[in-house]
């Protein structure tokens, strides 16, 4: 998936569908092309506020479809 954009909320997506890049707190953006097989690393500024969901979102003019095989978060050290 290429130019896809990673956001942050508490709005359980089952529920409530997300809206792309206006429903949720956006996190960050990969602008480029991800080949298949490759990581794509998106940081995302830090927050005091603390979140349940990650939405990763594909581009929305684009009509691909999205396959991720692992998405991995880590919260960054307090100290």
């Amino acid at each position: 998936m290429d130019n896809f954009v990673v956001g942050l909320t508490n709005d359980d997506p089952q529920t409530t569908a997300p809206v792309f890049k206006t429903s949720y707190t956006l996190c960050g953006q990969y602008s480029g092309s991800v080949a298949v097989s490759d990581k794509a690393t998106v940081v995302c500024a830090p927050s005091v506020e603390a979140y349940r969901y990650v939405i990763v979102h594909g581009a929305h003019d684009v009509s691909e479809h999205i396959c991720l095989t692992e998405v991995e978060v880590y919260e960054r050290s307090k100290r």
